[in-house]
């Protein structure tokens, strides 16, 4: 009996270390998230990544992260029980909310626009547009400029006179030019002048020329430099978005804005798709969540993000409406937690 008493003890102290660690393993979680940086990145890093590791480690559970390409298949995934809940900057509104249930806000933000960033194109349209003005122009003065001081060397020529035109072609046609130059542009320095009355009704055609040339010249430049300005259509907040190429997220908060204030739209499926519409101009603008687009605006200075931030955004932890009550309760205590003993400042930090 007491043999049977001491293996009993055996074999209950053998259990006890199994039953321990059973009670004490990590009980594992699936987490639905979507790529939206600097909240979600593709190798699962991000702010969104980091919050979730830091409640889960708190709770004793085990977080397995799973990326999806859209914010429905995101939601498809939570509301189908094939992931436990979802994690990353997926907006609150009624219609979602139909779907699925939501934590309390874990993020303020809102829409921006982002544009290319043509600094150095405006510049050089501009350049073009100052050379189309000036290009013919300057064919044409170069004309007259050549047959006016042909002209007036050969009637002034005067080797005598030292405000005449010499003889010899070389210097004389080069004292011409000269004296071309500052007549037509009304400086008139009078090192030169014509004294016969042909030179002088051809010096006065000239000076009539010169005035009419200059200022049609200011006007056509001003002219086209306007037009060009128009053609290229700058973009700086929400009302210049009317009458262009604006490229979205499909099923986002995005498209259903700009389909709400009636502006054309360019459908993309993801992230990277809709920066690469921008970048080759099949979009004149792109309308996002400001924290991916001030992050991308932030690494590629090929973009750049303009404007006032609209149409303000809470971003809510998803979790199935049924089922999910114990989970979410975790999340919410977790992040109020946070905010109060500043992990979740020291991370927004580090991502923001």
């Amino acid at each position: 009996m007491k043999n049977l008493l001491i293996l009993l003890l055996i074999l209950v102290a053998g259990f006890l270390p199994i039953a321990s660690a059973a009670a004490t393993a990590p009980k594992p979680i699936k987490i639905a998230v979507k790529e939206f940086p600097p909240l979600v990145f593709k190798d699962f890093k991000g702010f969104c990544i980091d919050v979730a590791d830091i409640i889960c480690k708190k709770n004793n559970l085990s977080p397995e992260f799973v990326m999806f390409t859209s914010v429905p298949d995101l939601l498809g995934a939570v509301e189908s029980g094939v992931c436990d809940m979802g994690f990353a900057g997926i907006t609150i509104t009624p219609e979602r909310e139909r779907r699925v249930d939501f934590s309390q806000p874990f993020f303020e933000s809102g829409l921006m626009i982002a544009v290319r960033n043509e600094t150095l194109s405006q510049i050089t349209s501009i350049g073009n547009a100052v050379f189309r003005v000036i290009g013919f122009s300057i064919v044409l003065f170069f004309v007259g400029l050549t047959a006016v001081a042909h002209l007036v060397w050969w009637i002034e020529r005067d080797d005598e006179d030292p405000l005449g035109f010499p003889s010899a072609y070389a210097k004389g046609i080069m004292d011409a030019y000269w004296w071309a130059v500052v007549t037509m542009s009304t400086v008139g320095y009078g090192d030169k002048r014509p004294k016969k009355i042909g030179g002088r009704f051809i010096a006065a055609i000239w000076m009539f020329i010169g005035i009419i040339w200059f200022a049609g010249l200011t006007a056509t430049l001003s002219s086209a430099l306007t037009v060009d300005r128009i053609e290229h259509g700058e973009i700086a907040d929400l009302p210049d978005l009317y009458g262009k190429k604006v490229a979205v997220i499909e099923d986002t908060t995005s498209e259903d804005f700009l389909r709400y204030h009636n502006v054309k739209i360019v459908l993309t499926g993801s992230f990277d798709e809709l920066l690469a519409n921008l970048k080759a101009g099949r979009a004149d603008a792109i309308v996002y969540d400001a924290p991916p687009l001030m992050y991308a605006a932030k690494l590629d200075s090929t973009i750049k993000v303009v404007g006032n931030m609209f149409a303000d955004q809470r971003y809510g932890i998803v979790f199935p409406n049924t089922g999910g009550e114990e989970l979410k309760e975790l999340f919410d205590i977790g992040i109020m937690m946070s905010r109060k003993n500043g992990e979740y400042q020291k991370i927004y930090g580090k991502w923001f």
